[in-house]
């Protein structure tokens, strides 16, 4: 009979300090069905907010080695945190004694047989390879890397057919990457008055080129680039920039196996690999009030990219300033992209983070309170510490076009047509476009108004403010 383990021993566990803190929050009945667990094993099906419940399987059998786990989630971290949130269960005996599930009956079988293949029958070995060819199937992306780890007995190797297709996407992608910064050097070399570069047509085919090469996010960047050219009589120094951005985002994007994890998740994004959405519900999630704290909508050629900008609605973060998060959406001419939560409204919910050198953008998992109109604006800082941390966020990622910022601050005329927004610690220009700068300056009439916004290149695009205690889009 197996020692059943402590909660102190199962943390001990965790590859991590985030892991252990996400098993705990795993560790209570209502995440789990038909869990069980006898004198050998415990078993259960995690309700993920994905479409299929995770299948976790975890033999406590060798007592030298220690546990071995078996879960269909896509995590690489080993055990995952339904592994270690379901052991923390059963270590605080919250799982019933039950007939094994099939799915841990062949698990536990595959373990047997690899350690007792000489003894064990002939009818059970049978069953053990039926038992492979059936999950082989169900193994997910990710998975098959930790596939040689012998507390992952088990796993399917990677299918060598999705192999190959990825390692031709590598090729692809690679081939467009060495093109775009040909195409870059040719460009810096002609120099920047040269009139190829205020020809639309070179501008399309190295995105379409981009494309074909799937570096999608790549050539939607160009296709803003060339909407720069000779836009104001400054566009030169915007092009350069975009120009340099996009060479280092080429480069880096070769050698992603020599930069820091986040880092090379970053530049991975960047250029167009994006990561699957079950791969992201399977992370990690941060748990907190959310407010919705403004939407913005731009047209990239024939595609409305939404973005809708929540924020840690209890200052959360550890520095004091907001914890931001940013939901996309995409929608097309006929079939927009609609808005699943009201403006100033606030819903308590699991955050998954999109990978990169900042978490920015995210997917909402599982809902614990409903969103419902609120009529307290989100905690602002000054301008100062808002730029701040717009640097620190350049800083990780330079390619970053747009960083949210929650501020009090007055309207100010700046001439000409344009305005900023100022308080003692310094200020912002509000962007040329602009079209409710009248609604702005209405509502503050003078003093400070709490106002939440994009920063970019082109200055403050503000979205939202708040007066009389509700929140209006601008």
């Amino acid at each position: 009979m197996t020692v059943q383990p402590t909660p102190e021993q199962v943390l001990s566990l965790a590859p991590d300090s985030a892991v252990g803190a996400a098993a705990l929050a795993l560790a209570t009945p209502a995440s789990w069905s038909f869990a069980g667990c006898d004198d050998q094993a415990v078993w259960g099906n995690y309700i993920a907010a994905a479409a299929e419940p995770y299948a976790v399987a975890i033999d406590l059998s060798d007592d030298i080695a220690g546990p071995a786990y078996r879960c269909t989630c896509p995590s690489r971290k080993l055990p995952c945190k339904h592994a270690l949130g379901l052991l923390l269960l059963h270590a605080n005996n919250g799982v019933v004694r039950a007939p094994r599930l099939p799915f841990a009956q062949q698990f536990m079988l595959r373990r047997a047989s690899r350690s007792q293949s000489t003894d064990m029958p002939t009818a059970e070995l049978a069953s053990v390879a039926a038992a492979d060819d059936v999950e082989s199937t169900a193994v997910p992306v990710g998975a098959a890397d930790r596939a040689a780890s012998p507390s992952l007995t088990g796993m399917q190797l990677p299918d060598p057919a999705r192999s190959k297709r990825q390692l031709d996407r590598a090729e692809r992608m690679r081939a467009g990457l060495q093109e775009l910064d040909r195409w870059l050097a040719d460009r810096i070399r002609a120099g920047l008055a040269a009139s190829e570069l205020a020809d639309t047509s070179n501008w399309d085919l190295l995105a379409a080129r981009l494309i074909d090469a799937q570096c999608g996010s790549l050539a939607g960047r160009v296709k803003r680039v060339a909407a720069k050219v000779g836009k104001h009589p400054q566009w030169h120094e915007d092009v350069l920039e975009e120009l340099a951005l996009m060479h280092v985002l080429a480069i880096g994007a070769q050698h992603t196996s020599s930069l820091p994890a986040d880092l090379a998740d970053g530049v991975h994004v960047a250029t167009g690999l994006a990561s699957a959405k079950d791969d992201v519900l399977a992370g990690v999630p941060t748990t907190a009030r959310w407010t919705v704290a403004g939407v913005s909508r731009t047209r990239e050629d024939r595609i409305t990219v939404q973005r809708t900008w929540l924020c840690a609605s209890d200052g959360s973060d550890p520095s004091g300033s907001l914890t931001w998060a940013m939901l996309l959406a995409f929608g097309v001419f006929g079939a927009e992209a609609t808005l699943d939560y009201n403006v100033g409204s606030v819903f308590e919910a699991d955050l998954h983070w999109y990978p990169g050198g900042i978490a920015l953008r995210a997917i909402v998992g599982r809902e614990h309170v409903e969103p419902a109109p609120s009529t307290v604006a989100p905690q602002a800082c000054s301008i100062a510490d808002a730029l701040s941390a717009c640097g620190w966020a350049v800083a990780r990622e330079p390619w970053l076009e747009r960083y949210p910022m929650c501020i009090n601050a007055v309207p100010a005329p700046l001439g000409n047509g344009r305005w900023a927004l100022v308080d003692p610690t310094g200020s912002v220009p509000i962007a040329a476009g602009f079209s409710a700068t009248a609604e702005l300056v209405c509502s503050s009439g003078g003093l400070p108004v709490c106002v939440m916004g994009e920063w970019s290149a082109d200055g403050f695009m503000p979205l939202t403010m708040w007066a009389d205690n509700m929140a209006i889009q601008l």
